[in-house]
């Protein structure tokens, strides 16, 4: 019989970078199992999953590990917890036959509402699965239905789960997304703007490319089209590009088979392998190199990946991208390729500066201090001359920057309360703005400043007037007439 965990990632598994190990990895050390299945209610607990999926790939490099998703958008709501849950279970049970599987359930991990649903499965026949729980004081113990008053549940019937889930969900989506997205705020015309955008184009099944300054939400963006998409009970996998090397390129988007190199000593699936039936997210796109191009856009046009050491086989993905840079003008300069740009960029948002966002700042700063107290036990406001202050600082980190400044403030406030002494804004690695002084008498700008700009794009180009022009984003022959006009050789 193979040995099958399931459990869903919870809080206290979320530390297993900073060498706390929660009830999954305390299990997984003291239970032999031929595979596991991480359920998770929302996007952001993957990151987790990953670090425990690369802590099996070291300890216990035979195991299979697998993410499935169970999202619902209350994670306390028995209404659509549970049948979030029902899919969930039954999707495994399709890649697991249950006459040749064991099947273990950890109710550990999660809500409280969670770990009664465990209990509605097994008793309802739903899962044929034994039930376990871990403490610290008394290990790990089976949860046992031997009480003669234990009531029984009558059968689960699939269709009137799904169409219940689907009324209850709708009921509370309705109520939570009324303005937009959930994790999604700001109010200004831009943002109305993108947020429009991102509800026209999330049901159709399209690469989208999010452009914007670094930390102005990007990921936020691409997490919002795949909640309001046909994919959002699926996977939604990031990956930052700037972060996987070259020589690891194919293993890690395409997966690799044990024994393919040195070093595979078990499965690896990929990142389109994980993403498949969801979303890939790549974020940082320019900063693949050529290569990695090549081989992204060979995947893109036939919907194939190879595993290294493995069969090509098929992937269902949709692509969202994202870049801090002009990706048009890194195809102009030669440093990205133009069949790759019109195959991703089919679809563009573009994401403004927190500095433009106006009031947004206040109503960005205020969630960030929500998420402090409630966090941290605490009843901390901000006051009215501190707001001026943030909203008349230049925010070149843009939200990610708010977001750490507001953290700070909090710490360091007193009197629960925010003040402009509190406030220590730093854009480090951001070069000053510019500070241009105009004389009283005014400048001749065509005849004293543009000249400078001029010559020295020549300088740089060695004379040629055509690259020199590209230096000013001029076309050639308005460049060649200005220089003409000016006297310029």
């Amino acid at each position: 019989m193979k040995r099958v965990l399931l459990s869903f990632i919870g809080n206290n598994d979320c530390y297993l970078s900073e060498g706390k190990e929660g009830a999954i990895v305390s299990i997984l050390r003291n239970r032999k199992f031929d595979a596991l299945y991480i359920l998770f209610n929302k996007e952001s607990y993957l990151e987790h999953a990953y670090e425990i999926r690369d802590w099996c790939k070291r300890f216990l490099p035979s195991l299979e590990v697998n993410f499935e998703p169970a999202v619902s958008v209350d994670p306390i709501d028995y209404n659509l917890v549970y049948p979030a849950m029902y899919n969930a279970v039954s999707h495994i049970k399709t890649k697991e036959d249950p006459k040749t599987t064991q099947f273990t359930v950890s109710v550990t991990s999660g809500t409280p509402t969670m770990h009664s649903c465990w209990v509605l499965l097994k008793q309802g026949g739903v899962l044929d699965a034994e039930l376990i729980q871990s403490s610290r004081e008394l290990g790990i113990s089976e949860i046992s239905f031997s009480l003669n008053d234990f009531p029984q549940l009558d059968t689960v019937q699939h269709m009137k789960v799904e169409m219940t889930r689907m009324s209850r969900e709708n009921v509370s989506l309705k109520r939570m997304v009324e303005y937009g997205f959930e994790d999604f705020i700001g109010n200004c015309d831009f943002m109305q703007s993108v947020k429009d955008k991102i509800n026209t184009i999330a049901r159709y099944d399209m690469p989208v490319h999010i452009s914007g300054e670094s930390g102005t939400g990007k990921e936020v963006v691409a997490r919002s089209i795949h909640r309001l998409s046909i994919r959002k009970n699926r996977m939604f996998i990031p990956v930052n590009c700037g972060s996987i090397s070259e020589n690891l390129f194919e293993s890690e988007f395409f997966g690799h088979k044990k024994g393919s190199f040195t070093g595979a000593i078990a499965d690896h699936p990929g990142f389109f392998c994980d993403a498949d039936g969801g979303t890939l997210f790549l974020d940082e796109v320019a900063d693949l190199p050529p290569t990695m191009q090549v081989k992204l856009l060979r995947v893109l046009d036939n919907g194939e990946i190879t595993p290294v050491g493995g069969k090509t086989k098929k992937v269902n993905v949709r692509l969202l991208t994202a870049s801090n840079k002009n990706l048009q003008q890194l195809v102009f300069d030669g440093k990205f390729r133009e069949d790759l740009f019109y195959r991703i960029v089919s679809y563009e948002i573009a994401l403004p500066p927190l500095r433009t966002r106006g009031t947004d700042i206040l109503l960005l700063a205020g969630y960030f201090v929500r998420q402090f107290n409630l966090k941290h036990q605490k009843s901390i406001g901000i006051c009215p001359p501190a707001e001026k202050t943030l909203l008349n600082l230049p925010w070149k980190g843009n939200v990610r920057e708010l977001r750490n400044t507001i953290e700070i403030a909090c710490i360091h406030c007193k009197n629960s309360e925010i003040r402009p002494e509190d406030i220590e804004c730093k854009s480090t690695g951001i070069e000053p703005d510019i500070i241009i002084n105009i004389p009283d008498d005014g400048i001749d700008l065509d005849n004293q400043i543009l000249p400078l700009y001029y010559k020295a794009a020549l300088n740089k180009a060695k004379g040629n007037a055509a690259q020199a022009a590209r230096l000013l984003k001029l076309a050639p022959h308005t460049f060649r007439a200005r220089l003409k006009a000016l006297g310029i050789q």
